[in-house]
């Protein structure tokens, strides 16, 4: 795993652990249900005051979407499986093949006045993004157009038998 992750021992289920977001310290509480085999969180603030009671932990959604609160860390946490197995959060997969996750790979995507092209450079390197010696990202300078030139010329009469 690649990101940040909260991590808790699921076979000691309730738990509860300290956990600092956005330079806040905050309590999670893990718990399990095996009734339906999903797990839930409860977030509180530094003061134990209750933020989010049992929020079911759901496969690809982001954590407290639906809670407009200013006191809720800025952090998306999503549960994240990077290799896109599971569909589901349960026990059997939790801390295994899906985590809870820092989701910051291209913060802002959302947001319509975003110019990123998506293109993913986790050393902030730019010097190499992956262009070949021969490359450019400049269109004017793209060799791959080279087989409409062919067929125009041979279109034309100048090539074939």
């Amino acid at each position: 795993m690649y990101r940040n992750t909260i991590n808790f021992n699921k076979y000691q289920l309730p738990e509860t652990f300290n956990v600092t977001l956005s330079g806040i310290d905050y309590e999670a509480e893990i718990w399990y249900n095996h009734v339906n085999d999903r797990l839930y969180i409860t977030l509180r603030d530094e003061n134990g005051e209750d933020l989010i009671t049992s929020e079911k932990l759901v496969a690809g959604e982001r954590l407290f979407a639906g809670v407009n609160d200013e006191n809720l860390p800025r952090e998306d946490l999503v549960m994240i499986d990077e290799t896109g197995k599971s569909t589901v959060v349960n026990f059997a997969n939790v801390n295994r093949d899906i985590w809870i996750a820092e989701d910051d790979t291209f913060p802002g995507e959302l947001d319509p006045g975003n110019t990123d092209e998506g293109i993913f450079n986790p050393d902030g390197d730019e010097t190499s993004m992956d262009f070949d010696a021969d490359e450019t990202d400049e269109p004017d300078d793209d060799d791959d157009l080279d087989e409409l030139d062919d067929l125009d010329f041979i279109q034309s009469g100048g090539g074939g038998e």
